[in-house]
């Protein structure tokens, strides 16, 4: 039928704010006494104390988060993930950290590479002095925010440089040799790895955004999964693995 064509471009592609526009332009039309050419949207709301229905102004919306926090191994393989409600805050971070490891105090890194890791160490000081992750861990920034950081941030340079040359952290820096035979010295992890997978998830963020809870928590589970075999692929190809010997001296 002519009008339900009509209906179907006019409506079916509508988000929600669309949809509110198109009921005020057919209230208006209304108001000054016109007919509608087509069909209507016509919407029963109830009174609000002593305020009558059609001038309540409802402001509610779905919650989101603010953010979704990754973490990964050096070599990329995901490990878990944590949701950041209103801010990207240190607490909020250490809370997920906690969570990851609530299990497995022993497996914890010795190295943590964050973008806004010094206030991070900060927080973590500030709260518990004694707190577990400065005895297990490290945290450094990124080398590529790192570059931002402000030289005179006397905790940030000293305890989170992600490349100290005074040898404090051979862990952090080897020896390389280049095709003409010159040393030098390199990074021995690739810090920018979470980056490479937020790159990655920004793919799906408008997916995400229009799901629930139960459903985004499943659907970044399986974007994990899909992602740690990428990079096991990856590895397999270039054969990065860990020697099994490896694990027998640990």
């Amino acid at each position: 039928m002519e009008w339900h064509q009509k209906y179907e471009t006019r409506f079916s592609r509508l988000s929600y704010p669309g949809v509110r526009r198109v009921i005020r332009r057919q209230k208006e039309q209304n108001d000054a006494g016109r007919r509608p050419s087509g069909p209507s949207l016509e919407v029963q709301l109830p009174s609000l104390g002593e305020v009558a229905a059609e001038d309540v102004v409802h402001t509610f919306r779905a919650r989101s988060i603010y953010c979704l926090q990754t973490v990964q191994w050096a070599c990329g393989i995901p490990i878990g993930w944590g949701k950041c409600y209103r801010s990207e805050s240190p607490s909020q971070v250490l809370s997920i950290l906690n969570a990851i490891w609530e299990d497995f105090h022993g497996s914890r890194p010795g190295f943590i590479a964050y973008d806004n890791a010094c206030n991070l160490l900060r927080h973590i000081v500030t709260q518990n002095a004694g707190d577990p992750w400065l005895k297990s861990t490290k945290f450094i920034v990124d080398a590529w925010h790192y570059i931002g950081h402000q030289a005179s941030n006397v905790l940030c340079r000293i305890w989170c440089n992600p490349a100290p040359a005074n040898g404090s952290q051979p862990d952090l820096l080897i020896m390389q040799e280049d095709a003409n035979g010159n040393k030098h010295t390199t990074r021995a992890f690739n810090t920018e790895t979470a980056e490479q997978l937020n790159s990655w998830m920004d793919g799906f963020e408008a997916q995400l955004r229009q799901m629930t809870d139960v459903n985004y928590d499943f659907y970044v589970h399986v974007l994990f999964m899909l992602y740690k075999e990428a990079v096991e692929e990856r590895i397999d190809k270039k054969n990065q693995h860990i020697p099994e010997d490896f694990w027998v001296n640990m």
